[in-house]
């Protein structure tokens, strides 16, 4: 076991933080909170301007 995490260790600690990041994004973004009412926003103003580039 020693030997797993002094070869392992950063890459098991770095899948770690980026699993609890994802959690805490996903768990942001699926209420109808101020987090995902802005981004939805940002998203839905994207993509509009960027429609409205393709026409002309």
């Amino acid at each position: 076991m020693e030997q797993v995490m002094k070869h392992y260790g950063n890459a098991i600690l770095v899948i770690i933080v980026l699993l609890a990041l994802g959690a805490i994004l996903v768990a942001a973004l699926s209420s109808d909170g101020y987090v995902a009412t802005a981004f939805k926003d940002a998203l839905t103003g994207f993509f509009t301007r960027m429609n409205g580039l393709a026409g002309t």
